[in-house]
């Protein structure tokens, strides 16, 4: 049996040459807006997400909570048309998510409208754009009666 090297055709174990495979993935497009359509879904559906991730990570988060006044300030910059997320550890272990507002053209908003002086902004730290971290985890902070749960 011939071992596959980079690009390179193998042989099977019954000796036919095989043909090197070639990916069906589209190649990572960063820095894009994704297309505009309906994020929304059924209470069934991300009961059924829910419940699938808890079998599967048992020992981990349920979830997180922000509080909407900091979700609502960073929505209002200005240009922003969305939010992303970026999940982190912190110096403890542990996970950590940090949101980030989002213009139309898929660029983190990391400064001030005004003026984008460096990636870490004028102060080093956000340089005055929002950024939301220290989401309160559940458990413990959990709704006892959520069907998400």
């Amino acid at each position: 049996m011939t071992i596959r090297k980079k690009g390179k055709a193998t042989a099977s174990k019954r000796g036919t040459p095989k043909r090197p495979r070639k990916s069906t993935r589209a190649p990572r497009a960063y820095g894009k807006v994704p297309p505009r359509e309906s994020q929304r879904i059924a209470l069934r559906d991300a009961v059924d997400l829910t419940q699938r991730y808890r079998k599967a990570a048992p020992a981990s988060e349920h979830a997180g909570f922000f509080w909407a006044d900091g979700i609502q300030e960073l929505l209002t910059q200005p240009g922003c048309v969305g939010l992303r997320y970026y999940h982190g550890l912190g110096a403890d272990g542990a996970y950590r998510m940090v949101l980030v507002g989002v213009d139309a053209q898929g660029n983190d908003i990391t400064a001030p409208a005004a003026s984008k002086r460096s990636k870490l902004g004028a102060a080093g730290a956000g340089g005055g754009a929002v950024l939301l971290d220290n989401h309160f985890p559940c458990p413990p902070y959990c709704p006892p009666d959520s069907p998400l749960l």
